[in-house]
């Protein structure tokens, strides 16, 4: 598979949802679902310096799309 088919742009990120389990992430983001989970923790340890940002939305732990796109360096503004 060459860089550009594995490449994420905005409109593939417009089609998800606006927030995605840790998961959904992991698989957008080509990384395994246990990788995804440690990098939510760093996150929340770090205090959001480094990691997966995530939010906690009652038991569930879920990753904003706006977030997403700013880890694979798309504007998500536009």
């Amino acid at each position: 598979m060459t860089d550009t088919a594995m490449r994420i742009d905005l409109a593939t990120l417009a089609g998800l949802p606006l927030m995605l389990t840790v998961g959904e992430a992991a698989a957008v983001l080509r990384i395994s679902r246990t990788s995804a989970y440690k990098l939510a923790e760093e996150w929340r340890c770090s205090h959001g310096t480094s990691g997966l940002p995530t939010v906690r939305l009652g038991s569930r732990l879920l990753v904003r799309r706006v977030d997403l796109a700013i880890i694979v360096g798309l504007d998500p503004t536009g």
